[in-house]
């Protein structure tokens, strides 16, 4: 027993990056996957994972060799690495929160019945959120992001092994029938965020160094890498069970998913009341609300602590957690939902650009973490392996080569 309770209290920011990752790339894109493609994206979807693996790493490990963020590394790398960062991430920063606070709205929608506006449900998740965060600390984000993952972990495995039978596991579901450019710009789209965007390794890293100021003990590089497995572990489990539950339920079936967020939401929360009976919807519903809301208190939290920590390489008296951070969150809660009132026409297609652009952005996170990793800051004991060296390299060239083909394909159509 207490070697279970000293496994849980270890296991943090991880925690809090599968709680992050599980969300709009899983509920929406992977669910939009099986249901539209069957099987066949699935090893794409491992090879998306798979080469976004040692940047993600890097997010935990360099905290934990060093006791700095990435953030402080990119600093320390030039103010060219610093403004490549800073560049990206203001600009998808925005659209990250609006997708995450859409899917969130969707969600309530179709928890209470009630579609209505949904730039109004969108203000109102982000301002339960808010008041979350202004009231609580880090701990507590875990300890919720903790059961919440729990919860998801005995249901959908559940929910998936029921739909299993219904599956066609024939060839043909392993083979896009029609590959065209609309096909490959929704590879892109489903890797964008699989199973998290390239940047939520900065975040990572500023919950890490968090965790050390709020006075609890750095890991070590082999405890760090424990805590991102169990999460990346996770998420890539959970985006197959629910392609599975798309693949079993949807695929084929002629019906087409819902465009608005609201009744896409309940599209998806029908797929495991299908397997567990109507009478669980609303069990479901709610779980699936407060898993969401978890990414969404994850996003509001990260993005401030990266910008606090952005501000403290030029006023080192700023703290991660003081008014910066609580004024930063009041500005980036309106830009959110400025973003849905303004720019959001159909749910799936503005889920498909922001993801899409988690994709692009991600070439110049990869190269900035695998410069911050294989640096003289970290002790050469502590480096990653010759194979996680080259691993990095490879993936980085894989992603730097699908967004060039991105651009590319765009510029001709």
């Amino acid at each position: 027993m207490k070697r279970l309770t000293a496994l849980y209290n270890s296991l943090g920011p991880g925690i809090l990056f599968a709680a992050a990752a599980i969300g709009v790339s899983h509920l929406v894109q992977s669910t939009r996957a099986g249901a539209e493609y069957g099987l066949a994206l699935i090893p794409l979807l491992l090879l998306a994972c798979a080469a976004k693996y040692p940047s993600l790493l890097f997010g935990l490990l360099y905290p934990a060799s060093t006791g700095k963020s990435l953030l402080e590394n990119y600093r320390d790398q030039g103010w060219w690495a610093f403004a490549a960062y800073a560049l990206v991430a203001l600009y998808s920063m925005w659209f990250i929160l609006a997708a995450v606070a859409v899917t969130t709205a969707g969600l309530w929608q179709a928890l209470f019945g009630q579609p209505g506006d949904i730039v109004a449900a969108t203000a109102l998740v982000i301002g339960l959120a808010l008041i979350v965060l202004l009231s609580g600390q880090l701990s507590g984000l875990e300890h919720l992001s903790k059961i919440m993952l729990g919860l998801l972990a005995i249901l959908l495995p559940a929910a998936t092994v029921l739909v299993l039978p219904a599956v066609d596991f024939s060839a043909s579901a392993w083979v896009v029938a029609n590959w065209d450019i609309a096909a490959f710009f929704f590879v892109i789209a489903l890797s964008g965020w699989m199973p998290i965007p390239s940047d939520a390794a900065v975040v990572s890293s500023a919950w890490a160094a968090s965790r050390e100021h709020h006075g609890r003990p750095r890991p070590s590089p082999a405890a760090a890498a424990l805590d991102f497995n169990v999460g990346f572990l996770l998420s890539v489990a959970f985006a197959l069970c629910f392609v599975l539950l798309g693949a079993g339920m949807l695929y084929g079936s002629g019906q087409p998913l819902p465009a608005a967020a609201g009744p896409f939401a309940g599209q998806v929360i029908q797929l495991f009341t299908s397997q567990f009976g109507e009478g669980s919807y609303y069990l479901i519903a709610v779980i699936a609300f407060i898993t969401m809301f978890s990414t969404l208190l994850t996003v509001l939290d990260g993005q401030m602590r990266i910008v606090a920590y952005a501000v403290k390489t030029f006023r080192p008296s700023v703290t991660p957690s003081g008014t910066l951070y609580k004024t930063g969150l009041l500005i980036y809660a309106a830009g959110g939902v400025t973003v849905v009132a303004f720019f959001m026409q159909s749910f799936t297609t503005f889920i498909s650009f922001v993801t899409s652009l988690g994709f692009l952005i991600a070439p110049v996170i990869v190269v900035l973490n695998h410069r911050a990793m294989f640096n003289a800051d970290v002790p050469p004991a502590q480096q990653p392996s010759r194979t996680m060296y080259w691993w990095s390299v490879i993936g980085g060239a894989m992603l730097i080569g699908c967004s060039a083909a991105y651009f590319y394909l765009r510029l001709q159509t």
